[in-house]
């Protein structure tokens, strides 16, 4: 269906958005110092070690209130349900579940990176991650977010591809 085509490209530029730009909500939960430290750098007006470019999105980016918990929530869940209806629903005399393997792995990694990573941060207890979810899914997430810009993009572009 065209609308899950649109939803699929849609989801997976605002996972790559989310994970490249966004802030780790892990890191600012286990880091007492968070605030301070970014408070001490603007203080003495060292360059951090970003770019200034990605500096300004990053601001951005939180001043749209895109770095909330809520909407990290709602475009983690439908990341992984666009990802789902991809696989089972058919675009075109596409071949079924290998026609949109690409974007539909994107959904899914990102949706899941985000939705892990809002679980942790909103959790009072001790979470106890696999080692390896940990390293692919936390650690990992902006190399999940420029895979979620890839799949967008060539999704868009090469719409009738197999596997895109």
């Amino acid at each position: 269906m065209a609308q899950f085509y649109f939803l699929s490209v849609l989801m997976n530029i605002l996972a790559g958005l989310v994970l490249v730009f966004g802030i780790n909500l892990v890191s600012q939960k286990y880091d007492e110092d968070f605030e301070e430290a970014d408070v001490l750098d603007d203080d003495l007006g060292e360059i951090s070690p970003e770019s200034s470019s990605e500096s300004k999105v990053k601001k951005t980016f939180g001043e749209l209130g895109l770095d909330s918990a809520s909407f990290r929530m709602v475009i983690g869940i439908l990341c992984v349900f666009v990802a789902i209806m991809k696989i089972l629903s058919v675009f075109r005399n596409d071949v079924p579940v290998l026609g949109d393997l690409i974007p539909a792995l994107a959904g899914f990694a990102g949706g899941a990176s985000i939705l892990l990573e809002y679980y942790i941060s909103t959790t009072d207890t001790e979470v106890g991650i696999n080692e390896n979810v940990q390293k692919v899914f936390i650690d990992s997430r902006k190399g999940i977010g420029y895979f979620c810009f890839a799949a967008a993009l060539l999704h868009f572009v090469f719409p009738q591809v197999l596997f895109l």
